[in-house]
């Protein structure tokens, strides 16, 4: 009786395995494979801001394709993509944003790939640059579906206020940035105030305002500011630094 076990056992083990070995062999059978090798989409760069919704991961290649390794989860690209009022209190009160929220981590939508099943994946790369990869994107090049939704990093053609028609100034701690920050793609700091000798923007900088916008997470203001002197700047600036000319020089005279 335990002969007759032992070769049961023996046999449903080395079944087990025959179907283990098979069942691995239609995995790796059933990869998808790339149809269209990756492209670089040429739409403006702004019509290409998109936001996770959590529904996909990551990954290095195409989810489906053999080979590919994740980069963010599910959850991880449900909290990039996700903003909430609470988020929003935060920010106000703290004046930063908790870890993995805010507009650094809008992805922008630079290229994609076609597998052979016409899923398209689109190779997307933080605001910050910190995470990159392939999410799945939908049947549809050029439309975001799947795991990524477009995104309206800001809220744009809001008239300058009255009170800033004149020339204004920017106070110490200001930052001029090239966009408003994070809600493109290639951000970057172009000078800074200083009450220091190491300041990158001259003091008496004098400058009027052009144009306005309010990120639409933060739901902080901006302003761009054109140099109405001869130093030649531009940029972007938090609407807290800015004042008026006359108020603004007086801090250094």
């Amino acid at each position: 009786m335990k002969t007759i076990t032992k070769r049961l056992l023996v046999t449903s083990v080395a079944v087990m395995g025959l179907f283990a070995v098979s069942a691995g062999s239609q995995t790796t059978a059933s990869a998808a494979t790339i149809k269209t090798k990756y492209t670089k989409l040429t739409t403006a760069g702004s019509k290409r801001n998109v936001a996770a919704n959590g529904k996909y991961a990551l990954y290095t290649k195409p989810g489906t394709v053999k080979g590919a390794k994740l980069v963010a989860s599910k959850a991880q690209m449900k909290k990039f993509g996700t903003y909430s009022t609470a988020n929003q209190k935060y920010y106000a009160t703290y004046s930063k944003n908790q870890a993995y929220k805010g507009s650094t981590y809008y992805f922008r939508a630079y290229g994609y790939q076609v597998t052979n099943t016409g899923a398209v994946y689109y190779k997307v790369v933080t605001m910050n640059g910190k995470y990159r990869g392939y999410v799945y994107g939908g049947k549809r090049v050029g439309t975001f579906a799947g795991g990524i939704k477009s995104a309206a990093t800001t809220t744009t053609g809001t008239s300058v206020p009255v009170n800033w028609t004149g020339s204004v100034g920017i106070y110490a701690g200001g930052t001029l940035w090239n966009y408003v920050p994070y809600t493109q793609y290639g951000t970057k700091k172009l000078g800074h105030m200083s009450d220091l000798n190491s300041t990158t923007i001259p003091h008496l900088a004098q400058f009027k305002i052009d144009q306005v916008a309010t990120r639409t997470r933060e739901q902080d203001t901006y302003y761009h500011v054109v140099s109405t002197d001869s130093n030649r700047l531009s940029g972007w600036v938090k609407s807290s630094y800015i004042g008026q000319y006359a108020q603004v020089k007086s801090n250094w005279d």
